[in-house]
């Protein structure tokens, strides 16, 4: 990977995650640092660590990355933290307050640790200051911002300035959360879901997050996307010029991938057939509509599909999906597992009769890939990227018609042939619609130099061509 005239690079990657976790991001970033571990790319690679967390990296690097913990941490949309303007207002009044002395209020509010707890030593200290105690939440919170450096902003100066200590060129950004920075990057959004679905998002989110997502996007000297699905949708929503905008396919790891549970124990209190939903409860995972066809099936059919169903359940949706299930009396076909254990969704990957992925907004949908990968026949939504994903390898429906998921359900059902044929499709997709762990390594190095504006060989001139097509 390396010419003579090429001279190696530094690449920060912001691996603040947690590796124990299971979501498609996760699995993403991991399935990346595995495959630039195991890689002869002589660029080395500084993995930014998310406080308390970083040690769970060591298994996934390779002996050209290093990590250090970042000291700042990142914070979704919050509406109570959003919609309270109070604070920040107090302090744009002292700035105007104070005239040409304005800029020091803006300074010392870079500092500031807003809705910081008051500790019980300040809360002591209140208590004797009558009428004066007002002072006392943003005077700790000032010290706070001060003393502690996580509690700080991350502005661009302070990044840049721990990057370049570590020797950084380029930095890459695998999530739509990002930090200031006057260097290069990569960003990788995977997708607009707040551009397609607004409505299923809190007040104030979808556009919170197209502030973040658009940001990202414009200041990015790079920007990555899985499939040419989201490449288009990005270039139609920021006007990204096409050639800012890589398209590099990902697996996910499968190293992870003979880990089973005990299968009786894996199956406990499971029915002997069903079909597995592997997803988080978030809205545009559709759960609602999959459950309504699977009422419909019953009633109108007489066939009874038994559906499992993994991931997060402690989203707001939880409580509509619960009273759906109760409404059509479904309790006994439709059971949520919450967050397993990667063997025991391995088991159930090998166990279970089809997968069955009624999303409406995919950025990929790496649960598609992992039934491929396990030999689990697939049935799947025609929305967003999907159909980019699977190719021929899945039985499609359309995601807003419940009776054409139904329609689906009972094909699979009645004619279970099918699912051998898709089986097998599904196989051939994993093994040849994609490229190998090497290559991906490649792929992603290639970008992180052009982003830098550093040398390429004929080898990555070649890739960077195949992924800007």
């Amino acid at each position: 990977m390396k010419s003579e005239s090429q001279e190696p690079i530094a690449v920060a990657i912001d691996a603040q995650i947690s590796a124990k976790a299971s979501g498609g991001t996760e699995t993403a970033l991991l399935s990346l640092l595995l495959a630039l571990g195991a890689s002869k790319i002589h660029d080395r690679f500084v993995l930014i660590g998310l406080k308390g967390y970083a040690n769970e990296l060591a298994p996934f690097m390779g002996a050209n990355m290093d990590k250090f913990v970042w000291p700042a941490s990142y914070r979704w949309y919050d509406p109570a933290i959003e919609g309270s303007t109070a604070k920040k207002s107090r302090w744009q009044k002292l700035q105007s307050v104070l005239g040409p002395l304005g800029g020091v209020v803006q300074i010392l509010y870079r500092y500031y640790a807003v809705n910081a707890p008051l500790s019980p030593k300040a809360r002591r200290l209140a208590k004797y200051m009558g009428p004066m105690k007002f002072m006392v939440p943003p005077a700790y919170r000032l010290y706070r911002g001060v003393r502690y450096e996580v509690t700080r902003p991350m502005v661009a100066a302070r990044a840049d300035k721990i990057l370049k200590s570590k020797n950084v060129s380029v930095v890459h950004f695998p999530y739509p959360l990002h930090f200031d920075t006057g260097l290069p990057y990569v960003y990788e959004p995977w997708g607009l879901p707040h551009h397609h679905q607004p409505e299923c998002f809190r007040p104030g989110e979808a556009e919170w997050m197209d502030g973040l997502f658009g940001r990202g996007c414009r200041k990015a000297a790079m920007v990555v996307t899985a499939t040419r699905w989201v490449k288009q949708d990005i270039i139609a929503k920021y006007g990204i010029e096409p050639e800012r905008i890589a398209v590099i396919p990902r697996l996910p790891r499968f190293d992870h991938a003979d880990q089973f549970m005990d299968r009786d124990k894996a199956l406990a209190g499971l029915p002997e057939t069903f079909a597995l939903f592997p997803s988080a409860t978030w809205v545009t995972k559709n759960h609602i509509r999959l459950i309504r066809a699977i009422a419909r099936l019953r009633d109108e059919h007489g066939v009874s599909v038994n559906l499992v169903c993994t991931g997060r359940t402690d989203t707001p949706e939880s409580e509509q999906i619960n009273s759906e299930i109760g409404r059509h009396n479904l309790e006994n076909q439709v059971q949520f597992l919450g967050v397993v254990p990667v063997e025991r969704l391995n088991t159930l990957y090998k166990s279970a009769r089809f997968l069955v992925h009624p999303s409406i907004f995919e950025g990929l949908g790496l649960p598609l890939l992992e039934a491929f990968h396990n030999g689990l026949p697939v049935l799947a939504s025609t929305a967003a990227c999907i159909p980019e994903v699977v190719g021929d390898a899945a039985l499609m429906f359309d995601p807003f018609d419940e009776a054409d998921i139904a329609r689906a359900l009972l094909e699979v059902m009645r004619n279970p042939e099918m699912l051998d044929d898709l089986r097998i499709k599904g196989t051939h997709r994993i093994e040849h619609g994609f490229p190998s762990p090497d290559k991906i390594a490649t792929m992603f190095d290639t970008v992180y130099r052009h982003a830098a504006k550093a040398s390429l060989n004929n080898e990555q001139k070649k890739l960077l061509d195949e992924m800007l097509s």
